[in-house]
């Protein structure tokens, strides 16, 4: 098993007075941009409407604009939010600029982006919105998930299953049907989004407790569990044999108790279950997929 503390040097960064011995990028969003790359979008607007770019290429800058810094700024959040170390194998920019600054940052542009689609594109502005809140409002619900730990959910699996697929769809989902709805203008495409939304919130999931490539990416192994997060795994794990060690890690996140419920987690049973629900949420979106390339393994078991 992977060490559960930080994998890479870089995960002791903390933040500097002069971030710029640390990057050349003058503030946090140009950082993660950076990382990511600018308008990484675009594949996805192309599948949406093939000739967007040239019948409308004012609407095409823009929807890739609002995307990078909606997607963007809500990852400078999730980082601070997680304590995360790193971001795709780099410092995580709240290292290096400090969570002030990066947290402050990522309101402003989300603020700009805002402003600047009710006056430019005011057709646009109602499904940033309401995806927007959509997407707070699911995060919101996992932070007080976090906060109050299980007592916070329904006491029956099933039940568990379907609060935490409503907030994906929210905190996720949302992200997805709101490019589907700038670039259409409607809602046509909501269902594929969702589908779509669904697929990678389980690819996430599954990355962070079965991939040893995505852990040391981000600096450690089983973050969610460690920040007493709940993810699909983790529900899963609660109805396992062992599954009393989840429900301790998840009320005092204790080594010991983090250590005992990652075997859970990743025993044959819990492992399969959750690559089984990935195999079939994305049956019906596989060329969805094959565009967004993630193809991280999934080769950590207990």
């Amino acid at each position: 098993m992977p060490p559960l503390w930080p994998v890479s040097k870089k995960s002791y960064i903390s933040r500097r007075k002069h971030p710029e011995s640390v990057t050349d990028i003058e503030c946090p969003y140009g950082y993660i941009r950076q990382l990511y790359g600018k308008h990484h979008w675009a594949p996805f607007v192309h599948k949406l409407s093939p000739t967007l770019k040239d019948d409308n290429p004012d609407k095409y800058k823009m929807i890739l604009e609002i995307m990078d810094v909606i997607h963007l700024c809500l990852m400078l959040v999730d980082d601070i939010s997680d304590s995360s170390d790193c971001r795709k194998g780099k410092p995580a920019a709240h290292k290096i600029y400090g969570p002030s600054e990066t947290a402050n940052r990522a309101y402003y542009r989300v603020t700009q982006i805002l402003n600047k689609t009710v006056q430019q594109f005011p057709r646009l502005a109602p499904f940033l919105m309401q995806n927007l809140e959509e997407i707070l409002q699911g995060q919101d619900i996992s932070l007080v998930w976090r906060r109050d730990g299980l007592r916070s959910l329904p006491t029956h699996a099933d039940d568990r299953a379907a609060a935490y697929r409503k907030m994906a769809s929210l905190k996720t989902g949302a992200l997805f049907r709101l490019l589907g709805q700038l670039v259409l203008e409607d809602k046509s495409a909501d269902q594929t989004m969702t589908t779509l939304a669904w697929c990678s919130q389980l690819q996430n999931d599954c990355k962070n407790v079965y991939s040893s490539e995505y852990a040391k990416s981000k600096g450690s192994l089983a973050e969610d569990l460690q920040n007493r997060e709940l993810s699909y795994p983790i529900l899963l794990a609660l109805e396992a044999p062992g599954g009393d060690w989840v429900a301790k890690a998840l009320h005092c996140g204790s080594w010991r108790n983090i250590r005992h419920a990652l075997r859970v987690i990743q025993s044959k049973s819990v492992r399969n279950q959750c690559l089984e629900e990935l195999k079939a949420s994305s049956s019906s979106v596989q060329d969805w997929l094959a565009i967004w390339g993630r193809n991280e393994k999934m080769n950590l078991k207990s």
